[in-house]
């Protein structure tokens, strides 16, 4: 009952960048207990056990843009304004304090995971990322980053986060917020890639000056970050939209509202964010494959 308590769910969806260090506590944590109880599984265990501490700040974030739902007959356009521009006259609507805090909550495991795959040992960083650079190298085998391969890319990325957007909206139907699970597993991966371009820079800088810098060490970490981070925000921003709208199905299919207008509405609105999800998924297939190759962290 400590850590998910640290940060209350009021205070997180106010003060939305309070939980950068928490997330980044989450997944430190999680990576430690990992190496040192489950050795040999530390790779999905820490994943895990992340998620284990997020679940109830999830649950209750869902919980109360449910409430909010409910309320707002006109939810859904507030959160199309919040996301594409804010148009009209809306004000400081509720939706517009999910976006960073789902943003932070990102940053907070991403950051986590790729600083802890840069300091680590060698060794260590093999047993606990293990999974993640065999998912990164699925990704893209395949892949020349000529313009002949960048249609087949495009729609090889765009149906493999699309798969995933439906196990996110399933997930968190079927267990509540039970699709933080695999946004925590998707922030590992992206971590994973960063901390690996990252030291891919560091060796490659110092195999050309003979030595290491701060302005070496600066420039390879934010080119790594900028590289995968480009696409990888909106990525995991479509997810949790997804996640979002599978928990409003959830809540109300806990309140047994079936049959009702209060149903309808909130299939409606459901319905809207995966389709905002999937636009916001197709943007970032063509950042992935088009600005992001472009972007070398040698």
């Amino acid at each position: 009952m400590v850590l998910e308590d640290l940060v209350p769910a009021i205070q997180a969806e106010q003060k939305p960048w309070f939980i950068f260090p928490i997330t980044f506590l989450y997944a430190s944590i999680a990576i430690f207990l990992a190496q040192w109880i489950f050795p040999s599984q530390a790779a999905i265990v820490a994943v895990f056990l992340a998620t284990l501490a997020s679940m109830p700040l999830m649950i209750s974030i869902i919980g109360f843009e449910k409430e909010k739902e409910e309320r707002d007959k006109n939810y859904l356009q507030e959160v199309v304004f919040s996301f594409f521009g804010k148009i009209a006259s809306i004000k400081s609507s509720s939706s517009e304090k999910l976006l960073p805090f789902f943003i932070f909550m990102f940053l907070g495991f991403s950051v986590a995971f790729s600083f802890w795959f840069v300091v680590l040992p060698k060794d260590t960083v093999i047993n606990l990322f293990y999974l993640q650079m065999n998912t990164i190298k699925e990704i893209n085998t395949g892949f020349s980053g000529n313009i002949s391969a960048i249609g087949f890319f495009f729609t090889r990325i765009l149906l493999n986060n699309l798969k995933v957007l439906a196990f996110c909206v399933l997930f968190s139907i079927i267990y509540g917020a039970g699709a933080i699970f695999i946004l925590v597993w998707n922030a590992s991966v992206i971590g994973t890639a960063i901390g690996d371009s990252i030291k891919t820079a560091i060796t490659g800088y110092a195999k050309v000056t003979g030595f290491t810098t701060f302005a070496g060490y600066s420039s390879a970490i934010s080119t790594g970050m900028f590289r995968y981070l480009l696409h990888g925000i909106p990525e995991i921003l479509a997810y949790f939209v997804g996640a979002l709208a599978g928990g409003f199905i959830s809540v109300a299919v806990v309140k047994h509202e079936f049959g009702s207008e209060k149903f309808e509405n909130t299939i409606y609105n459901a319905m809207g964010l995966i389709v905002i999800a999937i636009l916001i998924l197709v943007l970032a297939a063509m950042l992935e494959v088009t600005i992001s190759p472009m972007i070398s962290a040698k």
